[in-house]
């Protein structure tokens, strides 16, 4: 298996690259080529191109519909430029073509690209009902609901998410009987795309590795990271889920998953601390490019040989409670509308948090500017209504930046080109006051430049002038960030790019610092201000936000200049119902519901209640794989009381 070094990427980077799996429509056609197509009658219809739109992830999905005197669709256009351009605008294309190729509206969506998907279904139907077209005969009829069901079991997990697999394991391991119900048709949830392995701690991996290795200890880690959050963490549930990680390795090996550490560290920034990087264990089926298998797929294929007992398309919807507030079941509503009730000793909410609710998000995070993964809140929203407590509401996995979406999009994808040497240098930054707020070497480390990035709301510009553009044409720059891979060295002239940038509605551009102000609503005064100090400190070789001398290279001071507008990722929320260190959900006196467990991005007091996300590598996915594996054996362990 290839090591990965220094251009490797931390796990959140893992959505750049992983697989969009694509389905198809109810009408087998879209995978038929001798079945006919669905005909609609021509009755009212206008033959001609329509257009319409419909809100997707980040923004609204515009379609363009050509249709014929029958009412068949010869031409689809999807423009998704503003969703997320690794996922949902690489669904757009293939779902175009799987609406074209079946002529239906009733096509399963993309895999990992749900709201984009719905999103252009959407479209096209309001199109093509401007075009006079009977849309019920080309959607799939209601289906009439099929009998309702209830079985018992032993353990009842919602999510199968990284951390809902893990608590499957480790409870079938406690002689459980175990039932799993997920709402999408496909395992792994955020983790399939936001995951390159696990934290440990006295693995014995790390000990086989050698004594850099494995001279990291638990203690030690426990202390950095109850350091880190300024003791705010619940530290019995930190040490936990620490303690147990050494061990974890082992028994994620016994269910199929195979790891290999690595010799060079993933992100320049931890070069001078080992515990930030040789803690991490990367999974072998770890990749740049798309895969047909990640590691919950493995787990699964073994899970199900175990006995799992695993409901695809199944909503949970409601904790089942007795009268004296054991948690002893779930409601669930099931792909065809009928009821699925769900007896079990113990519940195990493993959702994957609320980063996908723009309400709850803007409540507990309080900017729009927040770009986010994951669930809409449901299982914390259950967990929260049979009596734990909120807790950790404003944690978050904020991970990186990128330049924002095209308004109107090129030819040229500024994000992959040459110019992305730009937004991975240590230029210079400004908030969207015209502020500079940090020292711009934080772009070497991915969490700490979206920690910074959001302590000024979640957006910022990178602030370039000509000079600086021409010198990296000349192929000069500074030390860049090497995660992704690592930046496009291919030659470039950067000039070119910017007024590229300019067009596409990323970069503002202007032949003064004053009239870029203007353009940017910014205060001239204080913009110039900002400027002139960096300028100084670029010729002292001192700054006050202790950037080094290396760094300090480029002035801004030749017009006309240049601001590339960037946003903050957020890979989801970290928190939200309080645990203890068996992974109980517990009330406000920290007293446990009895029978309820919750794990993953749901539980809350690992990290603190702080938002800036600790700069170790692999903690999330550390923390998803054992908090379920604690939560696992203690449902189990319950179930025998």
């Amino acid at each position: 298996m290839k090591r990965h070094g220094i251009k490797a990427t931390l796990s959140f980077l893992l959505a750049v690259s992983m697989i969009l799996s694509l389905f198809g429509c109810s009408n087998d056609a879209a995978n038929n080529g001798n079945q006919e197509l669905p005909t609609v009658s021509n009755q009212g219809i206008t033959a001609g191109t329509y257009t319409a739109a419909a809100k997707g992830y980040h923004d609204d999905v515009k379609v363009e519909v050509t249709v014929d005197e029958t009412g068949k669709i010869t031409e689809l256009i999807a423009k998704a430029d503003g969703e997320t351009p690794k996922i949902g605008g690489e669904a757009a294309p293939k779902m175009v073509e799987n609406i074209k190729n079946s002529q239906r509206l009733d096509c399963d969506v993309i895999s990992g690209a749900t709201l984009t998907s719905t999103a252009i279904l959407a479209a096209t139907e309001d199109a093509l009902k401007q075009a006079g077209v009977d849309v019920t005969k080309i959607k799939a009829e209601e289906v009439a609901k099929g009998e309702n069901e209830e079985v018992s079991v032993d353990v009842a997990i919602v999510g199968a998410g990284a951390s809902g697999t893990a608590a499957a394991a480790a409870a079938i391991d406690g002689g459980a009987k175990v039932l799993m119900v997920e709402k999408t048709n496909n395992v792994g949830g955020i983790s399939k795309f936001f995951a390159g392995g696990p934290f440990a701690v006295e693995s014995h991996l790390q000990m086989e590795a050698g004594p850099e290795y494995s001279k990291l200890k638990k203690d030690d880690l426990l202390q950095q990271l109850n350091e880190y959050a300024h003791f705010i963490n619940y530290a019995p549930l930190t040490k936990a889920i620490i303690y147990k990680s050494g061990d974890t390795i082992k028994w994620m090996e016994k269910w199929g998953v195979t790891f290999h550490v690595n010799r060079e560290t993933p992100q320049i920034s931890h070069m001078d601390n080992d515990m930030k990087w040789k803690i991490y264990h990367w999974f072998d089926l770890f990749s740049y490019e798309p895969t047909e298998i990640a590691v919950t797929d493995v787990v699964h294929k073994n899970l199900k040989n175990a006995g799992l007992d695993l409901r695809y398309e199944t909503t949970a919807t409601k904790l089942l409670q007795d009268d004296k507030g054991v948690v002893n079941g779930i409601i669930a509503t099931k792909k065809d509308g009928s009821t699925l009730t769900v007896h079990a000793k113990s519940v195990i909410l493993a959702t994957g948090g609320f980063a996908g609710n723009s309400e709850m998000m803007k409540e507990y995070y309080n900017t729009p500017y927040l770009g986010g993964w994951g669930e809409n809140g449901s299982g914390v929203q259950m967990a929260w209504d049979a009596g734990a407590a909120k807790w950790d509401t404003a944690s978050s996995l904020l991970h990186g930046s990128g330049m924002v979406a095209a308004k109107t999009p090129g030819e040229i994808n500024l994000s992959s080109s040459p110019f992305n040497r730009i937004t991975r240098s240590p230029l210079m930054w400004i908030d969207q006051s015209g502020n500079r707020y940090a020292n711009e070497e934080l772009v070497w480390d991915t969490a700490e430049t979206s920690n910074a990035g959001y302590s000024v709301g979640g957006v910022y510009y990178i602030l370039v002038d000509t000079n600086t553009l021409k010198s990296y044409t000349d192929g000069k720059s500074l030390t860049m960030d090497t995660a992704v891979g690592g930046p496009n060295m291919e030659p470039g002239d950067f000039v070119a790019l910017a007024e590229e940038g300019v067009k596409q509605g990323i970069i503002t551009k202007a032949d003064t610092l004053e009239e870029l102000a203007k353009n940017l609503d910014m205060e001239p005064a204080r913009l110039i201000s900002n400027v002139e100090e960096y300028n100084e400190a670029v010729k002292t070789k001192k700054d006050p936000f202790g950037k080094s001398e290396q760094s300090l290279v480029y002035e801004v001071n030749e017009g006309p200049f240049y601001a590339v507008k960037m946003q903050i990722s957020n890979l989801g929320t970290l928190g939200g119902v309080r645990v203890n260190e068996k992974l109980q959900a517990t009330d406000e006196n920290l007293k446990p519901i009895p029978g309820l467990y919750v794990v993953g991005n749901n539980a809350a007091g690992f990290y603190g209640n702080i938002t800036s996300y600790p700069t170790f590598e692999g903690l999330a996915t550390g923390f998803a794989w054992n908090s379920g594996r604690i939560a696992g054996e203690n449902a189990a362990l319950n179930v025998k009381q």
